[in-house]
């Protein structure tokens, strides 16, 4: 098992599932104080959560993209069948047709990748709720009107459909290493 700086390590520089599971095992093997051990496992949680999610929905959508070319070759390949196979007398209209219906099917392949950007904007909305409330808590000694303020500002990316999921992903991921970081630094001796 790591002990707690060793585990902390690979959560500051490269987050994954596997890195924020090794810390939950340290932490549920940590003796120190009971709150903030608390909540640096429900923040490790909530991490693992959406760092997973974000995973999945990357792996769909890359496959999701890989389907699309597969059917974009898929109708070039019918194309030229058509050309080569087709009698002159029904040549343009056998085309056009074919053509056609090739061409529905590359853009229905095409509406998956919009889909899979509706569904991750749903993790990321997910996860900006939840960090929401726990930077609430966190900021306990600030005044409400200046701590909703200040969360609302940090988080608006998050919510801004002009915002690249990228960016999302990578601003979320940071808010939620300050959390662990947050509660981390009341467990680590001199730290």
């Amino acid at each position: 098992m790591l002990d707690l700086r060793e585990a902390i390590q690979p959560i500051l520089t490269l987050p994954t599932p596997a890195a924020l599971i090794a810390l939950q095992g340290t932490l549920l093997a940590y003796d120190g104080d009971g709150e903030a051990r608390e909540q640096a496992l429900e923040v490790t949680g909530r991490f693992y959560t959406y760092l997973s999610d974000l995973k999945s929905k990357i792996t769909s959508r890359n496959y999701s993209e890989m389907a699309s070319r597969l059917d974009i070759g898929a109708v070039g390949v019918v194309a030229l069948e058509d050309i080569l196979t087709t009698n002159t007398d029904g040549f343009w209209k056998e085309l056009t047709l074919g053509s056609i219906a090739e061409g529905l099917m590359v853009a229905a392949s095409r509406q998956y990748i919009k889909g899979w950007e509706v569904e991750t904007t749903l993790v990321h909305s997910e996860a900006a709720w939840y960090l929401t409330e726990a930077l609430w808590r966190a900021s306990g000694e600030m005044q409400p009107q200046e701590r909703w303020e200040a969360i609302q500002t940090l988080l608006a990316p998050a919510y801004d459909p002009e915002v690249a999921a990228a960016e999302k992903a990578v601003l979320l991921g940071r808010i939620f290493q300050l959390l662990l970081i947050t509660y981390l630094t009341r467990l680590v001796p001199g730290s």
